[in-house]
């Protein structure tokens, strides 16, 4: 018998039947994946991809020392900036898609898409390399969420570039376990040179007092800056940062937003929900408040003794809640925290209340966003009297479902967190003892 094909029995789990099962389960998984997000590269015209045609045409723009937010300028909401298609990012991230100018727009959208996906496959190798090698059981449970996570699906369909950014915070993660800080700043500097709400991952390592990789990320910033200046004009980037940026930290209601902004202004105005636009005073009012309690947590739950994986995943998962701004796509950063989570949960280390709670978040990211989008098309009927609360609450519950998510997934890493720490806690109290 060859060596190889001895290599794949073992591969498949071969004899052992669950083994096979689950090999056969994860092989169908990958293949309705192939099928949804690789296959449609192979056919004769390319996915529509909008919002990287946003990318390529502000790329285009650089080239041609033209404007990169000509699209913006011209199709902008007033009322809502937040709203609005068009290139939306710093210039310095159009400077990195100028190769894909030069060839043709079909065969562009082909290689970004299968670059973003392999972005993700890369971060998830880069992960199992630092905390080992996961199990056939721990590669389904995996492989199931990623065929069902709506952030990543949407991100694929409109070529966005989150993808990048969570190849970039998990290899600025691996690179600050192994304290190589000046990678790690660098990494997360091109982060916010990219897309800016990276970026409040600052004050969390100031905290830490990791002064060197506060330099190098600041460092790589202002290159981010100078490259943007060096290829496009000051008018653009004074366009960028004074004009834009203002409209957008300040937020929307409009329902695709799941950050603390977002469900502040719902409240306090659900008509946002539909219109757009902020809630004003009120909204910061609940917003302000939640973040502090939010950077509250993550600053208590901070050692400086120590450098735990699952403490950067937490500030990780605080980003799209802190920004002002979080559609579905920047929610792909996620898939770090949630890789992390599943790996204790198959390991014996979280509480069956602790795994129900994950399954929960898991129906957020899955299950009821579909139900969210369908409500949108079909909305539930209405009843009479009080009862019309209840297909109310319904829809108001499914269109948060991101949002509650999120705050599942932070929860369940501060509570694992916590559990570590006190296992930890444990093992050197009878060291020092002794």
């Amino acid at each position: 018998m060859s060596a190889g094909y001895t290599r794949v029995r073992r591969l498949l789990g071969w004899p052992e039947p669950r083994q096979v099962a689950l090999s056969a389960v994860i092989g169908i998984l990958l293949a309705f994946y192939a099928w949804r997000f690789l296959l449609p590269l192979l056919a004769p015209q390319a996915p529509r991809a909008d919002d990287f045609q946003d990318y390529l045409f502000a790329a285009q723009q650089v080239a041609t020392g033209g404007d990169p937010y000509a699209n913006f300028v011209r199709n902008h909401v007033p009322w809502d900036w937040s709203l609005s298609s068009g290139y939306l990012y710093p210039p310095a991230f159009a400077v990195t898609l100028i190769p894909l100018t030069w060839i043709s727009n079909d065969l562009a959208v082909r290689i970004w898409l299968l670059l973003i996906q392999a972005a993700v496959l890369a971060s998830l190798l880069i992960i199992y390399r630092v905390t080992g090698r996961p199990s056939r059981a721990e590669l389904l449970a995996l492989v199931a969420v990623l065929t069902t996570f709506f952030p990543l699906a949407n991100t694929v369909l409109a070529g966005t570039m989150n993808s990048l950014l969570l190849l970039l915070l998990t290899m600025a993660w691996a690179c600050w376990q192994r304290r190589r800080d000046v990678a790690g700043g660098v990494l997360i500097g091109a982060a916010a040179v990219f897309k800016l709400f990276p970026a409040a991952l600052l004050p969390y390592l100031a905290w830490r007092r990791h002064w060197k990789l506060l330099a190098a990320a600041a460092a790589t910033g202002l290159a981010g800056v100078g490259l943007g200046l060096a290829v496009t004009s000051l008018d653009h980037n004074i366009y960028y940062f004074r004009e834009m940026l203002p409209h957008l930290a300040a937020g929307t209601g409009y329902r695709e937003n799941q950050s603390l902004a977002g469900v502040a202004a719902r409240i306090c105005d659900p008509n946002t929900a539909n219109a757009g636009g902020s809630a004003g005073w009120c909204g910061r009012l609940i917003d302000w408040p939640a973040v502090l309690v939010l950077l509250a947590i993550v600053w208590r739950m901070t050692s400086r003794v120590s450098r735990s994986g699952l403490e950067f995943a937490l500030a990780v998962t605080a980003l799209p809640l802190i920004s002002s701004v979080t559609w579905s796509f920047p929610l792909v950063i996620l898939i770090l925290p949630i890789t992390l989570l599943i790996r204790r949960a198959l390991s014996g280390q979280m509480s069956r209340g602790q795994i129900r709670a994950l399954l929960l978040a898991w129906v957020c990211f899955s299950a009821a966003p579909a139900i969210h989008y369908l409500l949108i098309v079909y909305p539930l009927p209405h009843w009479t009297g009080p009862l019309d609360l209840i297909p109310q609450a319904i829809t108001r519950l499914v269109g948060e479902a991101y949002f509650i998510g999120t705050v599942i997934v932070f929860g369940s890493i501060a509570v694992a967190l916590r559990k570590a720490r006190g296992s930890e806690s444990a093992l050197l109290a009878p060291a020092i003892a002794a």
